[in-house]
């Protein structure tokens, strides 16, 4: 079979359903930008709704791993609307707290991409397991009877060329001796092919070091008000280094354990994020990453028959190790670069990564700024650091802080601790007056 080196070459139709597929993924994600309640009406309460036959319907075909994912997204889509939705009402506090709205979203993040982690790592432990699995004519049949009536196994490409009657004993056993012959294993919970080796263990070094490099969790806001049509959430220093860190590392994750499937869910689903936040929304690409995510783990799980069982929408991985090793290797190696780029960062500009944003000086967080943020927005973004919105190219529309703007602060502060320049003053969160937070006036505007 010809193939693209991860996958194999496949027929137009499934080009073709690969667009339908990449197209749904952004426009649910922008339905949910523009009209809010679309969240809590699809993925709270219909998400919440459905667990229960995600659960008992589901489950037997596709395992718990992706149930697990199911819940997890529900909760998290259902936290990033209401932070969106929050800040938007809520601007003065959402901006006090911003490192909370962060912690959160950051939670979110750190949880999938550890699951992720902790999956890269029992399978390669287990892959010896699999390998026998995929060798056994008794696991390929178990795997068939254990799912309510889905095929899971023919289709596969291993069954090709098998001439023996469908889902006898001479059946299975020819297409046990064409996966120990291809070398390719076979996961009995999950009826995926997968093939383990230390390239699971490079990937979780990557996805290690993608949660280490998140940055920015106090800076997190929304667009300001009359500067965007759409208002979004903007986590302005989730910039280009960091966001194809993740994305090489998400595939080689899921080459790994999905190997088949990431024709759609990381070919598709990665670019359907990627795409907006590096065009038309600019700096929203947890927003998108968030809601097709959801959108994909939710039809999983819900229609698995019609997206689970090899069939003729699959386009299949080559099981080639080398594509694997190369795969982990890129994601390994760029997460490394980003390290090294994130720690030089840190020790240069002595600022802290958390609680504040780290590349103010990217060309792309500038472009971010001009087109999301006014004034207000701008001196909030820049109040813990020597420079200014005007040093930094950001185009404010007056050189001094306004009166009225927002005040960076963190929770455990009792007194003002931006950096002492020009700045908006205290009084204009009569919060943190009323609990007392002392300042220096003399930095007021």
């Amino acid at each position: 079979m010809e193939s693209l080196f991860l996958w194999e070459l496949g027929t137009p139709k499934v080009y073709a359903i690969w667009l339908v597929v990449f197209v749904a993924q952004i426009a649910i994600a922008e339905i949910n930008r523009r009209w809010n309640w679309t969240i809590f009406a699809l993925w709270t309460i219909g998400g919440l709704a459905m667990m229960p036959y995600a659960a008992i319907h589901g489950t037997p075909m596709v395992g718990w791993f992706p149930f697990g994912k199911y819940a997890i997204m529900v909760a998290t889509a259902t936290m990033t609307g209401t932070l969106l939705v929050y800040g938007k009402r809520n601007p003065v506090k959402a901006h006090r707290y911003a490192i909370w709205l962060g912690v959160a979203l950051w939670i979110g993040l750190a949880v999938n991409i550890m699951e992720a982690n902790i999956r890269d790592i029992t399978i390669f432990f287990e892959a010896d397991n699999y390998y026998a699995c995929g060798a056994s004519a008794e696991c390929l049949q178990s795997i068939n009877d254990s799912r309510q009536g889905i095929d899971m196994i023919n289709g596969l490409p291993e069954t090709r060329g098998v001439t023996a009657p469908l889902h006898s004993p001479e059946w299975y056993q020819a297409v046990a001796d064409n996966f120990k012959a291809n070398h390719v294993g076979i996961d009995p919970a999950t009826g995926f092919r997968t093939i383990g080796g230390y390239w699971n263990i490079m990937s979780a070094i990557a996805g290690v070091l993608n949660i280490i490099t998140i940055t920015g969790l106090g800076k997190i806001a929304i667009t300001s008000e009359g500067k965007q049509k759409v208002r979004g959430l903007i986590w302005v220093d989730m910039v280009w280094p960091w966001v194809v860190a993740y994305d090489l590392w998400n595939h080689a994750f899921l080459y790994n354990a999905l190997a088949d499937y990431t024709w759609y869910c990381t070919l598709a689903l990665l670019l359907a994020c990627t795409i907006p936040a590096f065009t038309w929304a600019k700096g929203q690409w947890i927003w998108f990453r968030c809601f097709t995510l959801m959108f994909w783990i939710a039809a999983n799980n819900l229609l698995p028959e019609i997206l689970v069982p090899p069939a003729h929408m699959n386009n299949f991985a080559t099981m080639n190790p080398v594509a694997n090793i190369v795969c982990a290797a890129a994601a390994l190696v760029f997460n490394i670069g980003l390290f090294i780029y994130w720690l030089y960062k840190i020790v240069k500009t002595r600022r802290n990564p958390i609680t504040n944003n780290l590349y103010f000086e990217l060309g792309e967080f500038r472009d971010i700024v001009r087109a999301h943020f006014d004034d207000k927005d701008k001196y909030f973004q820049t109040d813990m650091i020597p420079e200014t919105p005007a040093e930094l190219g950001f185009e404010p529309d007056s050189l001094q802080p306004p009166r009225d703007g927002y005040v960076g602060w963190m929770p455990w502060w009792n007194t003002d601790k931006r950096y002492e320049k020009p700045r908006t003053p205290l009084s204009a969160d009569p919060g943190l007056v009323a609990k007392g937070v002392r300042t220096d006036l003399s930095w007021d505007a």
